[in-house]
């Protein structure tokens, strides 16, 4: 997954120099900029998740870059940082709209500065999907990417999704990081009567507990330093549409016991204010790790788990279903070949080899961004081996071979060679032509792959 981009604005180079050498700015695609006006040459050139600013600058000051950026990049947030004596313009900033701000130096609040820094990103991010969800719906556009697979276990993914998607009970999906529990929400979503309403979603991990819970309360004017107009939350925008909190196992004990309310009577009040609010959202939650557990840790309150579990979708990892593989990245070769304007065929023997060996500790994210990137970096017209990282030629971890799996797939692989001939297929890997033809009707591999 990309890094998040910040951009850095202060005439202090010593300062920037610092600051580049923070720890926490490895997990962020930094650009300095010496000034102000430096940084709006760089906003109208490249995209921005953050502006971190000082305010004394010559020329243009960091208050007047904020004033720039709201009215040319409004949905960019801004993190102010000030010296003693221009605190007030800093406070009057961020009740007009920035972020937060920090008064130097900011050596003793380094843990507060990037909790804040990563709220701020993730609020960026979540801004940027409702904006392309908005123009989805604006324009009619279909861009949900299929559930891809033909083996049994995510055939029963999609046999659940179908199952509970026209229902209106809360959905529990469970499966490792990468394994696909946002598309499969957006595939309850779009099977159901709200597909007409744009699908929302949250990481309950992306938020400090007060920030998550003005998120999707909302909040009135006045509530909290900053806030200087009411917001409506997610709630009650999600009005007659699908609400998805991801990582919900990550929730405070406050939130949980917020939502238990909200759930159970489907009405709410927003953060600093007395009225009570009522919507008609669907909730959909996920967790990659095992809930239970946490329950049985007191970690997770009992009650809300039997709230949000009413029906539960487990998603395989990838792993255990590497049949699915070769489906996956020629749907995702075709996709990107279109976006980057390559015309690629498809993968070598050899190179869906290595796919089919390694063993995808990232899921099925792991495998679209290693097929982005061969796509990206390949000439030709297939991608091979030289066009992976290396880690995927790695071999898998024995504990976790599948040899009915790999045994399926080298059955496939030898009839593709041999243009479906079973006699030269059979000399290829040592077997007789029976026990070849036994085997193919055992794995079924005379039928027509499916893509769900």
């Amino acid at each position: 997954m990309e890094k998040p981009k910040i951009l850095i604005v202060d005439d202090n180079e010593a300062f920037l120099e610092l600051f580049l050498c923070l720890p926490q700015t490895g997990d962020f695609h930094i650009t300095p900029a010496t000034s102000a006006k430096h940084a709006v040459k760089i906003l109208s050139s490249e995209p921005v998740d953050l502006i971190i600013s000082d305010i004394q600058m010559p020329e243009m000051t960091g208050i007047q870059l904020f004033t720039t950026v709201q009215d040319l990049y409004p949905d960019i947030p801004v993190i102010l940082i000030t010296a003693f004596g221009s605190t007030e313009k800093a406070v009057r900033a961020v009740k007009n709209g920035a972020f937060h701000y920090f008064e130097k130096p900011i050596d003793d609040k380094l843990d507060l500065f990037w909790t804040t820094v990563r709220e701020a990103v993730a609020k960026r991010e979540m801004l940027k999907k409702i904006t392309l969800l908005q123009k989805e719906k604006t324009f009619g556009l279909k861009t949900l990417t299929p559930v891809i697979g033909r083996s049994k276990e995510i055939k029963q993914v999609v046999q659940s999704i179908k199952e509970v998607a026209p229902l209106s009970v809360t959905v529990l999906i469970s499966g490792e990081t990468g394994t696909g529990k946002e598309l499969v929400a957006r595939s309850i979503h779009e099977l159901s009567d709200r597909k007409s309403k744009p699908f929302f979603a949250v990481g309950c991990n992306e938020f400090s507990p007060g920030v998550l819970e003005s998120e999707l309360f909302g909040h009135e004017k006045g509530a909290f330093t900053g806030a200087v107009e009411q917001k409506k939350g997610l709630f009650e925008v999600a009005h007659e549409s699908s609400l998805f909190l991801d990582e919900i196992v990550d929730a405070s004990s406050r939130f949980q016991a917020k939502l238990l309310r909200v759930l159970e009577s489907k009405r709410f009040t927003r953060v600093g204010g007395t009225l009570s609010l009522s919507s008609d959202f669907r909730i959909i939650t996920a967790t990659n790790r095992d809930i239970q557990a946490d329950v049985a840790a007191g970690r997770f309150r009992q009650d809300l788990f039997f709230r949000i579990n009413v029906y539960e979708i487990k998603i395989p990892p990838l792993r255990h279903r590497k049949e699915d593989i070769p489906l996956i990245a020629d749907f995702y070769i075709r996709r990107f070949s279109q976006t980057y304007g390559r015309s690629i065929t498809g993968l070598s023997e050899s190179a869906l080899e290595s796919l089919m060996i390694y063993n995808w500790p990232g899921n099925v994210r792991e495998l679209i961004n290693v097929m982005e990137r061969a796509v990206i970096t390949c000439s030709e017209s297939m991608i091979t081996t030289k066009h992976l990282p290396f880690d995927t030629r790695a071999v898998a971890d024995i504990s976790d071979l599948n040899l009915k799996d790999l045994e399926k797939f080298y059955i496939e692989l030898a009839l593709k060679r041999t243009s479906q001939n079973k006699t030269r297929a059979a000399e290829l890997l040592g077997i007789s032509r029976k026990t070849l033809i036994d085997k193919v009707k055992k794995y079924k591999l005379g039928a027509s792959p499916q893509l769900e």
